[in-house]
């Protein structure tokens, strides 16, 4: 877990007798999300440094894939609070999840603060690239793809499933490094199904089975 860590200092703007000011651990926090867990969490801690107590309203997020759990909304002087915000990763694929919340205090319209919580699901299998596409030109040609796997969290490649009848798939893998190969993939037929697919499959020692599809698709099918 990586924590941008910053102090950041608000004043409020009210009168002067009665400053607020805020202090932030931090307003940028960055997870990677392991493949063996299905949510992240980030906590955010406010003080208030001032002489008077502050309030917070409410956090508001745009992001339908985090959950805020706000601790506590009265700050005395010199007392903090939490805010932990969910990211439930359910449903998500792998990629980077920028998620904002913004949080209002009492007596202004605008947020004072604006969380960041960035989120990053790793691809546990790579193909470069990942979709093949034959044409009347090429319809016979073989394709070469890479095929990496993140060994992070993924040590054995379990299998390549296609249908034998069509294509001819040979797996080769480097020389050097454990976890890269090359996918040669050789068409067997001249008359092919428009699309299908070649599906890897692999597995780590806290991941079960991880698949990632190879999309195949013959465009001079639509033609015929």
């Amino acid at each position: 877990m990586a924590v941008i860590a910053s102090l950041v200092i608000i004043d409020l703007g009210l009168v002067a007798e009665t400053r607020q000011v805020l202090a932030w651990n931090a307003t940028e926090i960055s997870q990677l999300l392991p493949p063996d867990k299905d949510f992240a969490k980030a906590i955010f801690t406010v003080q208030n440094k001032g002489a008077h107590p502050a309030r917070i309203l409410r956090v508001e997020s745009e992001s339908n894939a985090i959950k805020v759990i706000l601790k506590s909304k009265i700050l005395e002087p010199g007392a903090s609070a939490t805010i932990e915000i969910l990211f439930l990763a359910e449903g998500k694929n792998a990629g980077l999840y920028h998620n904002k919340a913004q949080v209002f205090f009492e007596g202004h319209e605008v947020p004072i603060a604006t969380l960041h919580f960035i989120v990053t699901i790793p691809k546990l299998i790579e193909l470069s690239p990942n979709t093949l596409i034959w044409n009347k030109t090429n319809r016979d040609q073989a394709f070469t793809v890479e095929l990496t796997l993140d060994d992070r969290y993924i040590k054995t490649l379990v299998g390549v499933e296609y249908d034998e009848a069509l294509y001819q798939v040979l797996l080769i893998p480097d020389e050097t490094k454990s976890n890269l190969y090359q996918l040669e993939i050789r068409p067997l037929v001249s008359e092919r199904p428009f699309n299908s697919l070649i599906k890897i499959h692999a597995s780590g020692p806290t991941v079960s089975e991880a698949t990632e599809p190879l999309f195949l698709f013959n465009s001079f099918t639509l033609s015929q």
